[in-house]
């Protein structure tokens, strides 16, 4: 399969967030690959039925940012593995809420991450875990829900784990910045507030400056 064709400038990352669509188990296997087909069966039905939706709108996002047919699309995203594009086709990183999809596109490394600005936290037990030593802030709940979007980018675009960064970042937000406790490494982490779907939620991106999040009512 040949690589991704590059126009005179290089493409631009993208973010989109989206519901799931109201497919049922039966219509897709048309619309994902036959790898991605048997890893949903092996796993129990709910489960199965998300993991199929997932790969198949990310299939059909992609073959639009990409100019190419889903199916064709090579996308590898096993169950609990990071997913994979082949060199010269970009980094792809998403994020589930409930039924709700963020999916970003890059040529660069990034990781996304999304959670429902409303969603109920133990404030004070997960900023402890979160940011040990540091103040909380006067809106700890909210707080709360910023750092963990933006540590879930910052894993996602390290390919790395909760059990190993948890406690070991600093955020510092208002310039856009996280900063490694021990090892002094600097990366790039935003997080915005965004309506999408009738609900506010809050959206990471961390992989250099963050693009517009489209957003598609219909799925």
């Amino acid at each position: 399969m040949a690589a991704m064709q590059s126009g005179p400038e290089p493409k631009q990352p993208q973010l989109w967030c989206g519901p799931l669509p109201e497919w049922t188990v039966e219509q897709l296997p048309p619309l994902v690959s036959a790898d991605e087909l048997a890893w949903g069966k092996s796993l129990p039905c709910r489960r199965q039925l998300v993991f199929l939706k997932t790969r198949a709108l990310v299939r059909q996002q992609l073959g639009h940012w990409l100019g190419c047919e889903a199916l064709s699309v090579p996308l590898h995203a096993p169950p609990a593995g990071y997913p994979d594009l082949p060199a010269g086709w970009g980094r792809v990183s998403w994020s589930h809420s409930g039924q709700q999809l963020l999916l970003g596109w890059s040529p660069h490394c990034l990781g996304v991450d999304l959670e429902p600005a409303d969603r109920l936290v133990r404030g004070e037990a997960l900023w402890l875990r979160l940011c040990p030593g540091e103040p909380p802030p006067a809106r700890l709940a909210e707080g709360v829900l910023q750092r963990w979007v933006a540590l879930e980018a910052v894993i996602k675009r390290r390919r790395s784990s909760v059990a190993v960064e948890l406690g070991q970042w600093s955020f510092l937000l208002d310039q856009s910045r996280a900063l490694h406790r021990d090892r002094q490494q600097d990366v790039d982490v935003v997080v915005q507030r965004h309506w999408l779907q009738g609900r506010s939620w809050w959206v990471a991106w961390s992989g250099g400056e963050m693009p517009a999040v489209v957003s598609d009512e219909a799925g």
